[in-house]
């Protein structure tokens, strides 16, 4: 006797499967509300569970939704596009990175990022102070610059992500150099981005740091534990280009800047008419 239609034997028992006359049966008769491709699915469904699997392929998306092949494909490719070009501007939008570096490695590692060739389109920079020390040798005075870093293991590199990428993976060849990762921050590799600072901030930090001038603030033991006052940017003497808070510290008017984990950093005496308040 020959079996109906709708089941086949296999050699590892019965497969069962429903056709669409079993569904208008069932919908005409038994007053079934579910639709075709509802039924289909939770009959395949308990088929899996029961041990019989189903040999007719899944219903797709865009036919269900009664879309066609072309659309289809035509909007999968435009997100493709999309999600292309949104990669490629993250990785290729140049920013201020923050390397950490071991103790008594900065100005060698400062050396050997800018012994690289301009191909690898990577800039570094080395926050430090400088100071004239007038020294006395073979009894004549002789004055001397002295240059004391900021911190003793941060570093600076200005850098796209593609090419900062590129450089933290061949880190091995330049001893002492670690990224700082945000941890706050995923990239579209689901990963965690690099550590960076905004240009705005960095600028006005490294216009304090290059002012030359004897009472910058950049002992974080004397700087206020949170910054409350008036955005201004500076626009006259040494200091000038600095944008930051406006606060009145220790009897003096000064403008701090605040680079996050890296620290908070102060100007000298800021008269009335060397700032404006900017309206953000």
């Amino acid at each position: 006797m020959r079996e109906p239609p709708c089941v086949e034997r296999t050699t590892d028992g019965f497969t069962l499967f429903l056709c669409p006359y079993v569904w208008s049966f069932l919908y005409k008769t038994a007053g079934l509300k579910t639709s075709q491709s509802e039924f289909s699915q939770q009959v395949n469904s308990l088929n899996s569970c029961c041990g019989l699997v189903s040999k007719t392929p899944p219903i797709p998306n865009y036919a269900q939704n009664g879309q066609s092949v072309e659309n289809a494909l035509a909007e999968t490719l435009h997100d493709n596009t999309l999600l292309y070009i949104k990669r490629e501007k993250e990785e290729s939008l140049v920013r201020w990175y923050a390397a950490r570096v071991t103790y008594g490695r900065a100005r060698a590692v400062y050396e050997a990022l800018a012994n690289l060739n301009e191909d690898a389109g990577i800039t570094p920079y080395l926050p430090v102070t400088k100071k004239q020390v007038c020294r006395i040798v073979d009894g004549k005075p002789f004055i001397e610059v002295e240059e004391k870093p900021v911190h003793a293991g941060l570093l600076f590199v200005r850098s796209s992500y593609r090419n900062y990428r590129k450089l933290v993976r061949e880190s091995h060849t330049i001893p002492g150099f670690t990224p700082f990762y945000d941890h706050f921050s995923i990239s579209s590799t689901g990963r965690n981005n690099y550590l960076a600072v905004p240009d705005r901030q960095f600028d006005s930090f490294r216009y304090i740091i290059e002012s030359g001038h004897e009472d910058i603030l950049i002992d974080q033991e004397q700087m206020p534990s949170y910054l409350s006052g008036k955005r201004v940017r500076v626009i006259g003497g040494v200091f000038e280009g600095v944008e930051g808070t406006l606060l009145k510290w220790k009897h003096q008017r000064r403008v701090f800047v605040d680079l996050g984990q890296f620290g908070k950093y102060g100007t000298g005496y800021i008269r009335t008419c060397d700032f404006e308040i900017i309206n953000d």
